[in-house]
């Protein structure tokens, strides 16, 4: 989900410049301008006439037909979405909620509202948001959702996410599905589904779904020794398979591969140390808790626990 959020948030919505970001100042809005009023061959040796402004060259592109016009409520719904990309959805709330109030036919009103929620962990409190963006989005024609609504591709995918944390994990397996019958290569929605079916002991349809998710990631992440922390999380979730199976071995291999993409996730060094437990390598179960602690530290979820020192 982190991956599709921030395709969301700085692709689609074309968020922030990253210099602008850093110094935390907004960056600046509209499109580059095109070249125009290029001196011809006659006037080579004349001074080139200035470009004009971005905002007069989009304005007469809008004019002549060339640049479709902004979704309604484009700026104040740009404002929520920076806010969210920067982590403070909870000032983006009260943006989304006036542009709801604003443009309460708009679906994407309401997808933003909903996102400000989920980023803040409102789960049930967004869901209705998100399924009132979806039913919305189904019902502009066609030819107009894109540029009305252009994040509309994904709302199934963020409703599968709050389903799933409010604990409708049904709704939250009909909304992946609806999202990847549409976008085959979500790998986030395949990993989702993946969830749902662990959650309700489907094995062989979670690690199908696990490896659909695989499949989906790019390929320079699917290298064996290179750090992923999306690889990562599927092969813990196909360790959890394995020692579900009492394939205990084959869960500590796996867990071992996905520590290897991302040494941080402290969760995973907690199952190694539990799965060395069974196996009855006391010493190896002792440093896989230094590693667990260690983890924590640099994730900064140390919980009543002395600090880990490097074995």
């Amino acid at each position: 989900m982190r991956l599709l959020l921030l395709a969301v948030l700085l692709v689609i919505v074309g968020c922030t410049d990253p210099a602008a970001d850093r110094a935390n100042q907004p960056a600046p809005t509209g499109d580059v301008a095109k070249a125009t009023n290029q001196p011809s061959s006659a006037s080579a040796g004349q001074d080139a006439q200035p470009s004009l402004p971005p905002e007069v060259a989009e304005a007469l592109q809008r004019a002549n037909g060339e640049v479709p016009p902004p979704p309604p409520g484009d700026d104040q719904a740009r404002v929520a979405l920076q806010l969210i990309a920067r982590n403070h959805p909870e000032q983006a709330e009260p943006v989304a909620r006036a542009l709801l109030t604003a443009y309460p036919n708009e679906p994407r009103s309401a997808f933003v509202l909903a996102l400000s929620l989920h980023k803040q962990k409102r789960y049930s409190d967004a869901v209705p948001y998100f399924e009132q963006a979806l039913a919305g989005a189904a019902a502009i024609d066609a030819e107009q959702r894109s540029q009305r609504f252009p994040e509309h591709t994904h709302v199934a995918h963020f409703l599968g996410w709050a389903r799933y944390y409010a604990g409708d994990l049904d709704g939250a397996r009909g909304a992946f599905t609806s999202h990847v019958a549409v976008v085959p290569t979500a790998g986030d929605s395949w990993y989702g589904i993946a969830l749902v079916e662990i959650d309700e002991d489907q094995v062989d349809a979670a690690a199908a779904a696990l490896e659909r998710a695989m499949t989906c990631l790019p390929e320079a992440e699917r290298v064996e020794e290179t750090r992923s922390r999306d690889r990562g999380k599927i092969l813990a979730r196909q360790g959890d398979l394995a020692l579900r199976a009492d394939r205990t071995q084959d869960a500590v291999e796996l867990y071992r591969r996905a520590l290897r993409a991302w040494p941080d996730h402290y969760e995973v060094w907690a199952k190694v140390a539990r799965c060395y437990d069974r196996l009855g390598d006391a010493p190896a179960a002792d440093r896989a808790r230094v590693e667990e602690l260690n983890a924590r530290e640099r994730m900064g979820r140390i919980v009543d626990a002395p600090k880990g020192t490097q074995p």
